[in-house]
């Protein structure tokens, strides 16, 4: 027997498979109907079959009985509720990030690595602007956002390369940096500047400046202040970045608080 086969035998093969059917649920395809997850998941019909109804059964996934469409289920949403309640790190930061969403007027954001992308733990809102959906739990890559590129800054250039080849450089926008040297190139102006852009790469119209939160070696999250390309403006950036620095160095002060991730991409099977 292999290390990796002594390691890994407490694995239990039918939750990973559950595990794997809940997370094709996502803010971009949040329905499936049976057939798609037949041909997604690769399942035989009967395991299938099996495991979608044990889902319904523990209300973790629900069909719509017009559509025939399945769609997480309420447990998922109260689940959620008590994940966000057991991260310390949340009602530690959001003092810090409120008063500097009152401070500029702009949306602040305070994401965590997630597997070689970016998780929105939690943002603060001006009242006066509309948000059509709360952000905590989104995930993003990391080369299109202000957040994901100023952590990458802090990692190695064999690090940065693992994330790039796992989930390559999609482009979103116009201006999404597509090559891996004019990534490279990014990360050095980041590294030489202290904080990071993002020039409407993930969504148009769209502009925010970042910093990494760092303990000792390790990168365990980020902050940006974001806005329209009207409001955030360059001589904006100079303002902003002591303010970010400073949330960022008193937030990595509670690096215990936050949650376990790993930076780097799952291995591939």
């Amino acid at each position: 027997m292999s290390k990796k086969d002594t390691v890994e035998v407490w694995k239990i093969n039918t939750i990973i498979k559950a595990t794997g059917i809940l997370k094709l649920f996502t803010g971009k395809n949040p329905n499936w109907s049976y057939n798609q997850l037949v041909q997604e998941t690769k399942m035989p019909k009967s395991t299938l079959s099996n495991l979608l109804k044990t889902l319904e059964f523990t209300r973790l996934l629900e069909k719509d009985e017009h559509t025939q469409l399945y769609h997480l289920g309420l447990e998922i949403l109260e689940m959620s509720y008590s994940a966000r309640k057991a991260f310390n790190i949340i009602e530690t930061a959001m003092p810090f990030l409120d008063d500097l969403q009152q401070r500029t007027g702009e949306i602040v954001y305070f994401c965590v690595p997630k597997d070689g992308k970016v998780l929105y733990l939690e943002a603060s809102y001006p009242a006066s602007k509309s948000v059509a959906y709360s952000v905590t739990g989104k995930t993003l890559n990391m080369h299109c956002t202000g957040v994901g590129k100023a952590m990458l800054s802090k990692l190695s250039s064999d690090e940065v390369k693992t994330i790039v080849d796992y989930y390559g450089l999609p482009k979103y926008t116009s201006t999404t940096i597509t090559s891996y040297e004019g990534l490279v190139d990014e990360l050095e102006a980041i590294r030489k500047r202290g904080f990071a852009i993002d020039n409407g790469e993930e969504a148009y119209g769209v502009r925010c400046i970042a910093v990494p939160i760092v303990n000792g070696d390790r990168v365990i999250g980020a902050v940006s202040i974001s806005g329209s390309t009207l409001s955030m403006k360059d001589e904006k950036f100079d303002e902003y970045a002591p303010m970010l620095m400073e949330v960022a160095n008193t937030l990595a002060r509670s690096a215990d608080k936050f949650p376990e991730s790993n930076i780097l991409p799952p291995e591939r099977e």
